[in-house]
């Protein structure tokens, strides 16, 4: 479990050293592009807990695959950080809207700088409940993102925990706010955690609100 942590200084992405001195990001839903929650690409924040911004997420995909496709659109989105420089691009292929088909899990990849693979977010598939691997740049599994099979509740947050793949004890969570106007995910972290796979576990957020809870 050694390569999660930072046995190695590795130089963050313009912007993004700040991400190596917390243990915690907020996710939110800050608009669609067209002031509607209608078939319009979304634009997410990722935010510090002194609501200083850290990146911006914006889609990038056609009209008609939002219109036709609905959640299980493909996308691509442009990351930015505080200065507005590009330093990421999330990727995500179009799959099989069955979230039961075993043979077409859905997946999302990230580049980080553009252009260099940093890793993906593959669906798998638990007995008890909804399984995501976090991948590093070389397509091994790191980590494992675990929540409840209902992803719908009225009344309580939704928790998915965050493991050391082949390990059983959470290191983390990914926790969806209930009672919000728009999408709010905190993403809770281990401090000593490679800042790649922080990033990554972000990215996270934003795949399992495009899974589970974004509408046409």
């Amino acid at each position: 479990m050694k390569n999660l942590f930072l046995s190695d200084y590795v130089e963050p992405i313009e912007g993004l050293h700040r991400l190596l001195e917390v243990d915690r990001v907020t996710v939110k839903l800050v608009k669609h592009t067209q002031g509607s929650k209608l078939y319009d690409a979304v634009v997410y924040e990722a935010l510090l807990d002194t609501c200083e911004l850290l990146l911006k997420f914006n889609e990038k995909s056609s009209f008609a695959q939002r219109f036709w496709c609905g959640s299980h659109r493909a996308f691509d989105m442009e990351v930015r950080n505080l200065n507005g420089k590009l330093v990421m691009h999330l990727r995500r292929p179009m799959k099989c809207s069955a979230v039961v088909c075993f043979c077409c899990p859905y997946e999302m990849k990230v580049d980080a700088p553009v252009g260099e693979p940093m890793g993906s977010i593959v669906q798998s598939y638990g007995r008890f409940g909804h399984t995501f691997c976090v991948k590093d740049w070389n397509d091994n599994i790191q980590l494992d993102i675990k929540g409840p099979w209902f992803s719908y509740t009225c009344c309580f947050d939704l928790i998915f925990k965050i493991y050391a793949h082949g390990h059983n004890r959470s290191i983390g969570r990914i926790i969806r706010r209930r009672n919000q106007e728009n999408d709010n995910f905190r993403v809770d972290f281990p401090l000593d955690l490679d800042y790649r796979m922080k990033l990554l576990l972000i990215c996270g957020s934003i795949f399992l609100d495009f899974v589970y809870f974004e509408t046409k």
